[in-house]
């Protein structure tokens, strides 16, 4: 070896590693840096001047909040120094916890947004029964939590620190499968569970949106179809008839409907007007809310098919794609794409929600009420 040559040693190594994974890095810290004020953004109106948006529909938008916060500030930088390094982890009770903790929050966003989601096909298909309370929903992602926790846990007993064994009889320590549990039925059962699990969530989302879109079409209340009108004639005082024409909730298609009321019905008759707007105003937010749980499912939908494909692809393949280096540096961010999930809603309130918009320039304008 030549004298002016410097050794190689486990940080030269470590150092190789890092430049392969800066697109991952550069991924990881604009994630975190766009998804923590952006959290943290929605906390404070959901928890401040919007807490009195009652419901079980907010109580879960308010514990998704809480779980894609606690995300951006745990788990991606996590990723970050586990990204920086590949060669030189070496706390294995540290990599044990936080690998427990990316599965708990991961599945609990995955299922919380499923349970949302049921919640809202409830609402549609039976808009007559008694709706979720705040109470049952919060008792049900207790629940949740306790199940998902249950589940997490084997992610703990698996990971550890993984010995990598490099040239020049190098050995690096990595944060992943613990070398015990490598070529194991254990480790291949618990991640055909997570996988399953993430598609079924997928799947049952697909499912439950396309229920709701076919009977909210049936309605003609989607996509903003003309709603038929019941048409009143309301018999005045003083003379003649008096036409008022009203949103029909029953969806009646090109539907009208004359009625003479004779006699002092113009105090009846304004009531019934009153009513009919405030079921009207009611029957918007409703479809508000779909709308904006709808878009919430298709991100995160679209968020986990990069990470579903690379598990796939991982699993049949004989793993000759990763000595492309090229391939190397793109694997990491597609597999971490679900991020994506964590940091988007607050950007669907915005577009979606006129409420959240206007709270959100009296958050950052520093204006009082």
């Amino acid at each position: 070896m030549n004298v002016s040559e410097a050794p190689i040693t486990l940080a030269t190594l470590n150092t190789e590693e890092l430049m392969e994974r800066i697109p991952t890095i550069v991924y990881l810290s604009l994630v975190m840096i766009i998804g923590i004020p952006g959290n943290t953004l929605v906390i404070l109106i959901y928890f401040g001047s919007l807490w009195k948006l009652e419901g079980a529909h907010w109580t879960f938008i308010r514990t998704i909040t809480i779980v894609d916060f606690l995300i951006c500030i745990i788990i991606i930088p996590f990723e970050f120094y586990q990204q920086t390094h590949q060669l030189t982890f070496y706390a294995e009770n540290a990599c044990k916890s936080f690998k427990v903790i990316s599965v708990h929050l991961s599945v609990m966003a995955s299922l919380l947004l499923v349970m949302m989601s049921a919640n809202r096909l409830y609402r549609i298909w039976w808009p007559l029964k008694l709706p979720l309370s705040s109470r049952q929903a919060l008792i049900s992602i207790i629940i949740l939590g306790i199940v998902v926790t249950a589940v997490s846990l084997p992610e703990g007993i698996l990971s550890g620190i993984n010995l990598k064994h490099r040239k020049h009889n190098i050995t690096g320590y990595d944060c992943g499968l613990a070398d015990m549990y490598k070529r194991t039925i254990y480790s291949s059962a618990y991640s055909i569970v997570l996988l399953v699990g993430f598609i079924l969530c997928v799947s049952s989302l697909i499912t439950m949106y396309s229920i709701i879109w076919n009977k909210l079409r049936k309605r003609g209340n989607f996509r903003s179809t003309k709603s038929s009108h019941l048409q009143i004639d309301i018999a005045n005082e003083s003379s003649g008839v008096q036409t008022v024409e009203l949103e029909d909730e029953s969806s009646f298609s090109n539907k009208t409907v004359s009625q003479k009321i004779k006699g002092n019905s113009s105090g009846s008759g304004k009531k019934s007007l009153q009513r009919q707007r405030n079921t009207s105003q009611r029957n918007r937010e409703s479809r508000k809310v779909t709308k904006t749980a709808f878009v919430i499912s298709i991100a995160f939908i679209l968020s986990y098919l990069p990470y579903i494909t690379v598990k796939l692809v991982s699993a049949l393949s004989t793993g000759q794609y990763t000595s492309d280096s090229i391939i190397k540096g793109i694997i990491p961010i597609l597999s971490r794409c679900f991020l994506l999930n964590n940091i988007i809603n607050p950007f669907v309130y915005v577009c979606l929600d006129q409420t959240f918009l206007t709270q959100c320039k009296r958050v950052l304008l520093c204006r009082s009420r």
